[in-house]
């Protein structure tokens, strides 16, 4: 079970993998796409992946608040389950806010974390970072960098895994994007499925 929580960068990845999987099919769950939950499942070799967004702050279409949900209490409502991977990135919105919002937010997620992981020891929590490509007048690589630094240093002394896609967005010969291009996406679902299924 693949559980995705955060932004539109990481909806990105279970918009590739229901792509790119043909095993993989899409549950209409007759929800806004955006805010999801986006469901695929593969009866085949019986997984899932699902995708929710984060609560906000949020810049999207109209969305029922009722839609919304905090990271921190969709990884409590998790209970103990075995073989859960859990993916989540937290950084694009918040990036006109203060710094201390951010900090709240991230302290809520490792503690709900820090919870999960004494449930369910053998769960795997990937931690996707920001990446280039914000350029807009309300934000910059600058603030996004900021944001993912605080994000490594309040991680850092969990068993979760961080997957450094700054580095293979900054660096691409593609232009630099908020939402990069399938070629940036495919590298970026590459990384994450080496720590989830490594053979």
């Amino acid at each position: 079970m693949v559980y995705m929580f955060g932004d539109s960068t990481l909806r990105q990845w279970w918009e590739y993998l229901v792509k790119f999987v043909s095993t993989l099919k899409q549950i209409d769950l007759h929800v806004t796409h955006n805010p999801g939950p986006l469901l695929a499942t593969d009866s085949e070799y019986n997984y899932i992946v699902q995708w929710r967004t984060h609560q906000k702050p949020l810049r999207m279409e109209r969305t029922g608040i009722q839609e919304l949900h905090y990271i921190a209490t969709e990884l409590d409502g998790l209970g103990a389950r075995k073989g859960m991977v859990i993916v989540l990135t937290c950084w694009s919105h918040f990036l006109t806010y203060p710094l201390a919002f951010y900090v709240r937010r991230l302290q809520h997620i490792r503690e709900a974390i820090i919870q999960l992981l004494e449930r369910s020891p053998d769960t795997k929590i990937l931690i996707k970072s920001a990446n280039t490509g914000y350029k807009f007048s309300h934000g910059s690589d600058w603030l996004s960098y900021q944001l993912d630094t605080v994000m490594r240093a309040m991680f850092s002394t969990l068993p979760v895994t961080i997957l450094d896609v700054w580095q293979m967005t900054s660096c691409h010969r593609l232009p630099e994007n908020l939402h990069p291009l399938e070629i940036i996406v495919k590298n970026e679902v590459d990384l994450m499925l080496s720590f989830i299924c490594p053979q």
